[in-house]
């Protein structure tokens, strides 16, 4: 299993203790398999296969969901056919408790797309930007209404030198493509090169542009990041943006010294720029940003904080602290850990990170998933850390900098059981109480 969405449901006619979530699940079988996960009271949780889908490609490895216009975007790594693949699907909703996906757009792209992320822009434009293994970085606007793809940007990475790791750093590997919590930035670690790849984000034009990289030390395979949500205050908001002009004055400069390529006519008829005058004391915010880091190659769990340089020129990385991402254990076992996803959980009172570690069964005897199968298994592991405060807003600054954090390092808590081996990808429910 590649990526799971969860999708809440609410089920009409049922009884009020009854409720029920939708699973989007992608595999390197080809299948993009359409899940029903209920529970009754206080009872335990029964997953129903809904439909199937084989119309992605050979080795479906990441998926896209956007709730809101119904649709969701595969990516096929192109393991089979030397090719990758992106495709897009309109979800038909036949009732809540029927579901199935109709092709829209089937598009050829460079070799090993492994992730992706659905850009914002304005007046409801919309980008994908994907993350390609084989050292690129590509996009494509979307029309969020039909689910249809042009293809847009394409930008191919090289290196001088393979890195420390020359068996897994012989070229760049770009493995993830996350937008900052301002709407601004992409961050793309690179396994292979050792940087945090930067581009500025133009939400008018929807184009990317490279900003200078921030290197991590040498040999570390920086693989997948999260961002620490902001505070919510009232100059700040996480994407999906307000409409409100106020809000988007925070990104005056988005049409100021771009070099970039004319966004297609489909984006450009219905795309507008930020007013040009920012009322008076509306950039007075300072906020604490932070970034958590796990490095594959390193097995390591890094906290950052970011502050933004003027002008759109970039981010500056401050380092926190390193850990190991399974904790302070000594266990031998984990000689070869290689921890491969991170998310976050917030509530009010703290701040959780969930990292996945593969290649490292610490459990000998884990307790089956199926609840029909009695055989234990072996298990790698699910590493959680906390801050005890998340991070804090005010608006006494004038300028959008990064706040010296409460807690500069991560607390280890516990190591559970993955439900299997090598775990690359786990998603949580939107209220952070499940993790599939």
């Amino acid at each position: 299993m590649h990526l799971t969405h969860f999708t809440p449901l609410a089920l009409a006619g049922l009884a009020a203790s009854v409720s029920a979530t939708k699973l989007y699940v992608s595999s390197y079988t080809g299948d993009i398999h359409i899940l029903n996960l209920t529970r009754t009271g206080n009872s335990s949780y029964n997953l129903g296969l809904i439909s199937t889908n084989r119309g992605c490609g050979d080795n479906a490895t990441w998926l896209e969901l956007d709730h809101k216009h119904h649709n969701l975007f595969c990516l096929d790594e192109g393991i089979e056919t030397g090719n990758g693949s992106l495709t897009s699907f309109k979800i038909n909703k036949d009732g809540d408790k029927k579901a199935s996906l109709t092709k829209v757009t089937h598009t050829t792209i460079p070799n090993a797309p492994v992730n992706s992320v659905l850009l914002h822009g304005y007046n409801g434009t919309q980008l994908l930007a994907v993350a390609h293994y084989a050292w690129a970085l590509t996009t494509y606007v979307v029309d969020p209404l039909t689910a249809a793809l042009i293809p847009y940007q394409s930008f191919n990475f090289t290196q001088a030198a393979p890195g420390p790791r020359a068996n897994r750093q012989k070229a760049p590997h770009p493995h993830q493509v996350l937008l900052d919590p301002f709407g601004k930035y992409l961050v793309i670690p690179d396994l292979g090169s050792d940087l945090l790849r930067i581009f500025y984000f133009n939400r008018s034009s929807l184009a990317i542009s490279e900003r200078p990289s921030v290197p991590v030390p040498p040999g570390s395979g920086p693989r997948h990041g999260v961002f620490e949500p902001i505070k919510p205050g009232p100059l700040l908001i996480a994407p999906p943006f307000s409409s409100h002009s106020h809000l988007r004055a925070l990104r005056r400069h988005d049409n100021h010294n771009q070099n970039s390529l004319a966004a297609p006519s489909s984006a450009a008829a219905t795309a507008s720029s930020p007013p040009a005058l920012i009322p008076s004391g509306f950039l007075k915010i300072k906020a604490t940003v932070r970034y958590h880091l796990v490095s594959e190659l390193a097995s390591t769990l890094s906290t950052y904080t970011l502050s933004y340089l003027p002008h759109n020129a970039g981010l500056n990385f401050t380092l926190l602290s390193t850990q190991p991402a399974t904790g302070p254990s000594k266990d031998p076992v984990f000689s070869g850990n290689a921890p491969a996803e991170i998310q976050i959980a917030h509530t009010k009172c703290e701040t959780q990170l969930i990292v996945s570690n593969r290649n490292a069964a610490f459990f000998k005897d884990a307790k089956n998933p199926d609840p029909a199968n009695a055989t234990h298994i072996l298990s790698d592991t699910l590493a959680t850390f906390s801050f005890s405060s998340p991070a804090k807003t005010s608006t006494t600054d004038s300028s959008t900098t990064a706040n010296s954090p409460t807690n500069a390092k991560a607390t280890f808590n516990r190591l559970t059981p993955a439900g299997g081996i090598f775990p690359r990808h786990f998603s949580l429910s939107p209220s952070a109480n499940l993790v599939a």
